[in-house]
């Protein structure tokens, strides 16, 4: 089975034939416009923001961590409340 695009009707040696959209010239002409140029020129500004953005942080160093005071206020109970008394669970209001 051979490939869509050769001709075999010239024995086999012929070029390839192209398919249409190959086959057309047509002129290539771009138009810029001062609108896209901003849009452009904003995505560049942008870009270079999010540059020096992450060069100050990699400058600043990494962060230290948190000094932590006691692991037991994590979970603290209220003020007033033993620590092996369960504290009361009031009911919400319908609202």
């Amino acid at each position: 089975m051979g490939s869509p695009y050769v001709s075999s009707s010239r024995g086999g040696g012929g070029r390839p034939k192209l398919p249409a959209f190959c086959r057309t010239r047509r002129p290539t002409t771009v138009a810029v416009t001062p609108s896209s140029l901003v849009g452009l020129r904003g995505l560049v500004l942008l870009g270079l923001l999010f540059q020096l953005s992450t060069l100050l942080l990699v400058l600043a160093g990494p962060v230290p961590p948190r000094p932590v005071a006691s692991t037991n206020t994590v979970f603290r109970s209220d003020a007033g409340a033993d620590a092996g008394e369960v504290p009361t669970v009031t009911a919400l209001s319908d609202r």
